[in-house]
Formats: structure tokens, sequence, C-alpha cells
């Protein structure tokens, strides 16, 4: 049996187009339905063919093409839409997505085509979705704004993929689910107010002299540690709010980067109320008070280092005996 010829692997930008409601549509009228396959094809064709891109194949009312670029991917994508905004007869979905294709005997394969094909399915209607790799080449264009719609799963892919979908030229938007952005604005909300009252109270502790603050019959001991709790809340409640927006827009690095600015502050505001408390060793072997001073915290910092001098030397152990 001789081999079938498979065609060598080119990176492309996938557009996948689905007719939205084609299923009733179909059982309604075949004959519109028919018609309107004709006339998509008609409509469709000469767009897709001015933009560069390759005619692959019909599937049904879906349409399969290619792109050696993702802007022209979304050029035309965007081209298509804008063409059959004044049709009533039908609206599509369309999704596109960057990766490998491969041609057999006509037909055409590979992973990243069915990948086209999900993404395609998050698409609102008269809309088009795209997944994070086109959105990366196209980030940069200023004519053409995405909205985030999720990390959504895809079958077959064992990695969420972030989706968006295009708002310019007046694209519809993804609704999508605004809970996470009601929550994380919440967080935020409450992490301020009560970042708010630990500025204060920390204002009237260091501005104590003729100051009269109320604390409630509070022991004066017991002040520190309440508003430190101020600040351990309202700090967690700041950051938990920002990552879960930062998550919702699909930017939730940025969150990483706020979570290492809030703990450098965090760490300082600790070593300002608690640097006393942090001397673990005391000489006064010295007449020196200030000699005494920093012997005493030398042997502090000897000690805080010790574990990890101790776990440093018995990973190079480990390394040197397994050969790792």
């Amino acid at each position: 049996m001789s081999n079938q010829k498979i065609s060598t692997k080119k990176l492309k930008a996938i557009v996948f187009t689905d007719i939205v409601d084609f299923t009733k549509i179909s059982a309604e009228d075949e004959q519109h339905a028919l018609d309107i396959i004709h006339k998509q094809r008609e409509l469709l064709k000469p767009i897709v063919i001015e933009h560069k891109g390759e005619w692959l194949k019909e599937i049904g009312d879906g349409l399969l093409f290619s792109f050696d670029s993702s802007l022209d991917a979304v050029q035309c994508s965007i081209k298509i839409q804008e063409a059959l905004r004044d049709v009533d007869d039908f609206k599509l979905r369309i999704g596109i997505h960057q990766g490998d294709i491969f041609i057999q005997d006509g037909d055409v394969y590979g992973d990243d085509v069915n990948i086209a094909s999900r993404v395609e399915g998050f698409s609102p209607e008269g809309g088009i979705s795209i997944s994070d790799k086109v959105y990366k080449d196209i980030q940069g264009v200023k004519d053409i704004k995405t909205s985030f719609i999720g990390h959504k799963p895809l079958k077959g892919v064992s990695q969420e993929t972030k989706v968006r979908c295009i708002t310019s030229n007046s694209l519809p938007d993804d609704k999508g689910n605004k809970l996470p952005a009601f929550i994380g604005f919440s967080n935020i909300y409450f992490g301020i107010l009560l970042l708010i009252i630990f500025s204060l109270g920390a204002s009237s502790f260091l501005i104590d002299d003729g100051v009269n603050v109320d604390v409630g019959g509070l022991h004066e001991d017991a002040i520190i540690p309440i508003m430190l709790n101020f600040l351990n809340l309202g700090l967690a409640l700041t950051l938990f709010g920002y990552s879960t927006i930062s998550f919702h827009k699909g930017v939730s690095i940025k969150s990483q980067q706020t979570i290492y600015y809030i703990g450098t502050i965090y760490i300082l505001v600790l070593l300002f109320f608690f640097w006393h408390n942090l001397k673990l060793v005391s000489i006064d072997s010295y007449s020196s008070p200030f000699i005494n001073n920093i012997v005493g915290w030398f042997w502090t910092i000897a000690l805080f280092v010790f574990p990890l001098v101790v776990f440093k030397s018995i990973q190079a152990i480990y390394k040197i005996v397994f050969k790792k």
C-alpha cells in the first residue's frame, strides 16, 4: 500500500466560522438554509482572498481558512463581520487561533484546527474571539481593541486558554460573568477602609504627645496588636481584590507584582513596630553599651541565617552525592 503524501506543517493563523442558530434555521426551512450557505460563500470568499487568506474547507455551515499572519486574519475577520452587519439572514461567530496545520489528500488536520473551532464557540453573536497566541501578535496594534472573556478550558488542551474578543469597529463585547469584578472591587473597598483606620491609628500612636485618643477602655498593650490586625486584614483584602480583578481581566501577572510591593511595605511596618523583639541575643560583656548592642545584633543575625546555611549545605551535598 502506498504511503499517503502529507504536506509539511506550516504555522498559520487559523480562522473558523459558524453560523448562529443554523440548526434551527435548517429545521424550519431547508431551502432557506441552503441559500444562506451559498450567500455566505458568495460574500466571504472575495474578502478572504482580498486579505491574502487561503480558503481551506467548508464544514457544513462552518468555514475554515488560514493566513500567514495573525493581523491579516483579524483584519479579514473584522471586514467579514462589518460586511454582514446589514445582512438580516444570518449572523456569524468567528474564532481565530495560531498554530500548525498540515494537509493530507486535500483535507486539513492538526490539533490547532480543533482549538480554533473551540475558541470560536466563545465568540459573541456577530463577534470575533481570539486565543492568547493571536492576542500577543496584535496587542501592539492601536486600532484593534480587545476584551478579556476568561480563562477557558478547551477540550484536548491541558491548560486553560485565555480567550478574548475583538471590541473595536463596533463589534459586540462578551458580557461574561461580572461576579468576579464585583467581588474584587468589594474586597478593595473594604481593604482600603481598614488601611485608612490603621493609618489614623498609627498616626495617633506616632504623635501621642498632647493628643488624647479614645481607645474605648482598651489596655495600652492591646492597641498595637489590634492596629496590626487592621493592617493584616486591610492588606489581605486589597491584595485579594486586586488579584481577583487582574484574573478577571486576564492580566494576573500584575497582581504578582503588587504582592511584591505590598510584601515590602508589610515587612517595613513590622520591622518598625517589632524591631526590638527581633533581637535574640543580649550581650553585656563590654563596657560600651553601643558595642554590646552591635555584638548582640551580630549573633542575632547569625542565628537567623543559620537554618538557611544548613539547608544550602545539605542541598550542595545532595547534588554532589547524587550528581544532580
